[in-house]
């Protein structure tokens, strides 16, 4: 029986089309009349049977819609009776009960909205009352403007048949909310629609009577569309939709669609179309109506505006909370620790204490536990680290057990705080179910001595922590003389000029891809060492140096230089394929780049569009104005502008909006967080739709799997790259990367579910 909830019982439309057709045909007489009331009552008594055999979970509005049309039933039966009665059927106490009757009905509309979308969506009540505003002007001046006017008695009679028409207008625009604030899918409502359309119609020809004699005496021959609209609405509280219509449905979204922008169009150049019209037709336009329907129509439009700004305004005030902080543990993280630490740096004058404290075993109490515990233990001990600080220390947590800590004092005292956090962690921990000991470690590193940024220092702390293991009191202080996992020591930073003239910085590529359609539209440039004893070096073990000592501007002109080559050698092949390069805030403030940019497009005759350049957040932020002024120049020449790294800055996107950037790329740490981490994927909505808004594209860092690449075609990103996708590879494997990417990507996005993944 459910699989058949949904088939339309088309033997009713039969019924009811065969009804209204039957006395369209009979002669004006008694047995019409009867047979005017007979359908009218029959839609009553479909609208109660239905609402009792389909049992929506609120009955309220569709009884209180079924009352409106009882009442507009015994409004035409009274008017029914006058008349043969041979009294003046109109105006007269009928219409009295028909115009309550649109009481009733708006009451119900009004109720069936709230209870399906109970937060009233004040955009979707200015749209409707703009449509409102607009099709009542336009019937205005069509048709109750000229029954005012035509010769003969008007008063009483011409206000009742206007209070018709505007009723219609009025439930009209009430659907037309009803539509706007959630889903209008449901058949019922679109039976509702169709009904009080017919009946408006009718309305408006009656209006127009005087003028239009086919009409007949009392709208003889358009009793039809009246009686079409009982039908029409008795079907639609009669329908088994009503359940599904009574439900609460999601929340709306806050994108405009091109269907509801058109429309919105259409019913903004209707004034001036029906200006037009009457200019065509060889009548003065009504300039008053129009003036005033005008002035309504831009001040509401006006209002519109505004409260789409601040609906703007409001979400990226909720999208930088949220990026700001854990949603675990309530403490910040690592993009607002680093905000802090960068704030204390440039205050000067005192040394910065980082602590990194982790809980050491933490996996295994997991493992053991659960990740429920694990939650638990985490929540449990931020909030202690929080207490040990007090209001002058920062605790933020940076990544699974690890925690930043920013204590106000010298290195000796941040030893000491280290200390006394260890010991508040090494009380047990009572959680719900168990109680729990950790061992704690933690590393200090002090700015500006060990570091100038909070990655700075962070990861001189993680270099700390290696020791701090070895050693009884669990902490240490970060020494140059410690190993920096993988950074390069001062003597191999020497090699790295030679290593540029020796052709030993490489350049691999990683691909990335269009999500709508799987396939791959360009590749990054990711720089490489290859050196002779240490083997291939990632970027991380020395750009950050090649930043302080000045080489950081040759190697980037190099890295541009191989990229582009190998972009036109991929075009001689009919390769189309975009290269994005990587920028540092050197480049940003040297106005001689743009043109070396210039020069190298040249010097392979690669068009400027396949070219990407990336900055991040922060670079441009250094000196904006000279930067701005480097942007600009770069935009210029037609080359694409990224922010790479968007999330794990400073900036916002009303900053980025004034650089003349056209892709947003999403950092990976809320890319890779996307399936499992509800703000992660509230971040990266919000983002996409706001990037969307400004006119900017983006592209997700971190796609790890298909999950993770289906949520984000589900949230129409436009781009992405990650492992999942495809890891960085020399120029020499691209081609065959291409070719495994775009046999399985594009199958993944059609099926909709993840398959065997295989590293690419």
């Amino acid at each position: 029986m459910r699989a058949r909830a949904g088939v339309a019982p088309w033997w009713r439309f039969a019924v009811g089309g065969s009804a209204v057709a039957s006395h369209a045909l009979l002669p004006v007489g008694p047995a019409r009349d009867v047979l005017y009331v007979a359908i009218g009552v029959l839609a009553v008594a479909a609208a109660v049977v239905g609402i009792r055999r389909h049992g929506p979970p609120h009955r309220a509005p569709w009884a209180i819609l079924t009352c409106g049309l009882a009442v507009w039933v015994a409004g035409d039966t009274v008017w029914i009776l006058r008349e043969r009665l041979g009294a003046d059927p109109f105006p007269s106490v009928a219409d009295a009960v028909s115009l309550l009757g649109y009481v009733l009905l708006a009451v119900g509309i009004v109720r069936l909205a709230r209870v399906r979308n109970p937060a009233s969506d004040s955009i979707a009540v200015l749209d409707a009352v703009l449509v409102g505003t607009v099709v009542l002007a336009v019937l205005w001046i069509s048709a109750v403007g000229p029954a005012f006017e035509a010769p003969g008695p008007h008063g009483l009679a011409a206000v009742v048949a206007a209070a018709y028409t505007v009723g219609d207008v009025v439930l009209l625009t009430l659907l037309a909310y009803l539509a706007g604030g959630s889903s209008f899918r449901s058949r019922c409502l679109w039976l509702l629609w169709a009904g009080l359309a017919a009946t408006l119609a009718a309305d408006v020809l009656f209006e127009a009577s005087t003028t239009l004699t086919w009409v007949g005496p009392y709208g003889v021959r358009i009793e039809w569309l009246w009686l079409a609209g009982y039908a029409l609405l008795g079907l639609a509280v009669a329908d088994c939709s009503i359940v599904a219509a009574s439900e609460r449905q999601p929340p709306p979204s806050e994108r405009v669609g091109l269907s509801r922008l058109a429309w919105l169009w259409v019913v903004l150049l209707a004034l001036p179309g029906a200006a037009v019209v009457q200019w065509l037709a060889g009548e003065d336009p009504d300039s008053v109506e129009l003036a005033v329907a005008g002035c309504v129509v831009v001040g509401l439009v006006i209002t519109r505006m505004l409260l789409m700004a601040r609906r703007m305004v409001a979400q990226a005030d909720r999208l930088a909370a949220l990026a700001d902080a854990d949603a675990l543990t309530g403490l910040a993280n690592v993009r607002a620790f680093s905000i802090e630490v960068a704030r204390r740096l440039e205050d000067g004058g005192r040394p910065v204490p980082v602590l990194l404290v982790v809980l050491d075993r933490f996996t295994e109490i997991t493992e053991t536990l659960g990740h429920r515990v694990g939650d638990e233990l985490l929540r449990a001990a931020a909030d202690r680290m929080r207490d040990a600080v007090g209001p002058s220390g920062y605790v933020a947590r940076i990544s699974g057990e690890r925690f930043g800590v920013l204590v106000d004092t010298g290195p000796q005292g941040a030893l000491d705080r280290a200390g006394d956090l260890l010991l508040e962690l090494a009380a047990p921990f009572t959680l719900s179910d168990v109680s729990v000991s950790v061992d704690a470690l933690v590393g200090v590193a002090v700015g500006p001595d060990d570091g100038t940024d909070a990655e700075d220092l962070l990861q001189r702390a993680d270099v700390a922590l290696s020791a701090a293991r070895t050693r009884p009191e669990r902490v240490a202080r970060y020494t140059g003389r410690m190993s920096a996992g993988g950074a390069l020591t001062p003597h191999l930073m020497t090699e790295l000029a030679a290593a540029l003239e020796n052709g030993e910085i490489v350049v691999h590529y990683q691909p990335q891809i269009t999500v709508r359609t799987g396939r791959v539209h360009g590749v990054e440039a990711l720089v490489r060492w290859q050196h002779p004893v240490h083997g291939l070096l990632p970027p991380a073990s020395f750009i950050p140096a090649a930043e302080r000592t000045g080489l950081i501007r040759p190697l980037t002109l190099y890295v541009l230089d191989r990229a582009l080559a190998q972009a036109a050698q991929w075009r001689r092949e009919e390769r189309n394929l975009a290269v994005s390069v990587n920028l540092s805030v050197r480049d940003l403030l040297d106005p001689a780049f743009v043109h070396d940019v210039r020069r190298a497009l040249d010097r392979y005759g690669v068009g400027t569009a396949s070219l990407e350049l990336e900055i991040t957040e922060t670079m441009a932020m250094v000196d904006p104005n000279r930067s701005l002024e480097v942007l600009e120049a770069l935009a210029g020449l037609g080359v694409l502008l990224s922010v790479d790294d968007y999330g794990t800055g400073y900036s916002s996107l009303a900053y980025l909006q004034r650089l003349p950037v056209q892709r947003l790329k999403i950092d990976r740490s809320f890319v890779m967080g996307l399936v499992g981490d509800g703000p992660s994927a509230a971040i990266v909505r919000s983002t996409i739709e706001l990037a969307r808004n400004l006119g900017m594209t983006v592209v997700a860092e971190g796609v790890e799997d298909d999950a993770t690449l289906l949520t984000l075609q589900e949230m129409s990103c436009d781009a992405a790259q990650g492992f999942g996708i495809g890891h960085p590879v020399p120029a020499d494997e691209i081609p065959d990367l291409v070719a495994a990417i775009e046999e399985r990507i594009p199958h993944v996005l059609r099926q909709g579910v993840p398959v065997g993944q295989r590293p690419l």
